[in-house]
């Protein structure tokens, strides 16, 4: 059993730097960057999709919009947990200061450079935006080695396989290989699944069950060891027949055996007594769209029902956008030092974030189009009502006066 419950520690480490707090911690510049970036290409999407821009450079426009929503975006928001997190799960001293700003800085110009994408500078652009994942799961790695956290491994190596991922896209892209892109994407994917997966049996049950004791609730979480061992490796089955086999009807099956078993997992956790505790409740919603994923996606594979490149936004939208937001709302709360209340403005978006993906998946009496334009819309304003409202947040010093 992997253990990566999160708990204070006492870094006895000196003050901030004087001056602006953007590199003080790893969540404030990657959260900044997150959500800027979740906003703006989809902006970029829907203006090549209905708009004046024809492309991004000479890449193909899907594949932009699919690498640069997972290897962008995603990465950006995991790499500003992860480098949070593993300070916590490893009582280490946070990357921080020049470091930080140049991981930073490789992650937003492999943005630029995958945008304009110059055809005789492909290896160029291969190199920054492969540079990143690289960076960060060597930034990561030290410190688990350094305090022999092997329970914490897993993180650097889950960064590793996204790292291969990117790197079977950009291999097709440069001519070296054929049919890898698509394969890329669906590993990258999955691998973020992994990490949700992760992170939902370690940490979900604890902020739940945390949050009924607040409430004066006596219900009680409940996990089976058989499902959470379960719900780990099924991911690992997940990644290896969807990589091999892709749409065949055995991986079908695999779909929706996986999307029973964190069925099951997420109705231990209680999530209908969260309803008061939106911070809490976004969690589970984003938990419950990745289960919805999964059966979408089996029955997509196995019927002519709904096509598999709109059951996979399931995923994409519903799991990833909801649970994404839900984290870096309460992350930037707790590492700002602010209580956990993200507001009614907050808590309107992750009712608007979840029922986003459900336009997207065209599940409701809207025309196609509109129904995608609309989700695209709704995107847009969750990611640029969080930037509104947490980057000052995160460009100042924690509300406390600790270090962070």
């Amino acid at each position: 059993m992997i253990n990566i419950q999160p708990r204070l520690v006492n870094l006895q480490e000196p003050a901030a730097p004087k001056g602006s707090v953007v590199f003080a911690y790893g969540f404030r510049p990657f959260f900044i960057l997150a959500g800027g970036w979740g906003m703006l290409s989809m902006v970029l999407w829907l203006m090549i999709l209905y708009g004046p821009l024809n492309s991004a450079g000479s890449l193909p426009t899907s594949w932009w919009h699919g690498h640069e929503m997972l290897f962008g975006f995603v990465a950006a928001a995991a790499a500003g947990f992860l480098l949070t997190a593993v300070t916590n799960w490893t009582q280490s001293v946070p990357l921080r200061g020049m470091p930080l700003g140049a991981l930073a800085g490789v992650w937003l110009l492999g943005r630029l450079l995958m945008w304009f994408s110059p055809e005789e500078a492909l290896w160029v652009v291969a190199s920054v935006d492969l540079a990143f994942l690289l960076g960060l799961a060597v930034t990561i790695a030290i410190p688990v080695v350094r305090t022999k956290k092997k329970q914490q491994a897993v993180f650097p190596a889950l960064m590793g396989l996204m790292w291969l991922a990117n790197l079977l896209f950009h291999l097709e892209w440069l001519g070296i290989t054929q049919e890898t892109a698509v394969t890329g994407l669906r590993l990258g994917t999955n691998t973020m699944i992994w990490l949700i997966v992760i992170f939902g049996g370690r940490m979900l049950p604890s902020f739940t069950q945390n949050a009924f004791a607040s409430l004066g609730n006596h219900a009680q979480v409940k996990t089976w060891p058989v499902i959470e061992q379960a719900s780990i490796w099924s991911i690992a089955v997940v990644c290896f027949v969807d990589v091999l086999f892709q749409d065949h009807w055995a991986t079908g099956i695999v779909f929706i055996v996986t999307a029973i078993i964190h069925a099951i997992r997420l109705l231990g956790w209680q999530t209908h007594k969260t309803l008061g505790q939106p911070i809490i409740w976004v969690l589970h919603v984003g938990y419950a769209w990745l289960v919805l994923g999964f059966l979408f996606r089996g029955v997509a594979v196995m019927t002519d029902w709904m096509m598999p490149s709109t059951a996979f936004h399931a995923v994409t939208v519903g799991a990833f956008g909801v649970t994404i937001l839900g984290i870096m709302t309460r992350v930037s709360l707790a590492h700002t030092g602010r209580p956990l209340n993200p507001g009614r403005d907050m808590t309107a978006l992750f009712v608007l974030m979840a029922l986003t993906a459900f336009l997207r998946l065209d599940l409701v009496p809207l025309d196609y189009g509109w129904a995608v334009s609309l989700s695209g819309v709704v995107w847009v304003l969750a990611f640029l009502v969080f930037s509104l409202k947490f980057f000052p947040m995160l460009v100042r010093p924690r509300v406390d006066g600790r270090p962070g």
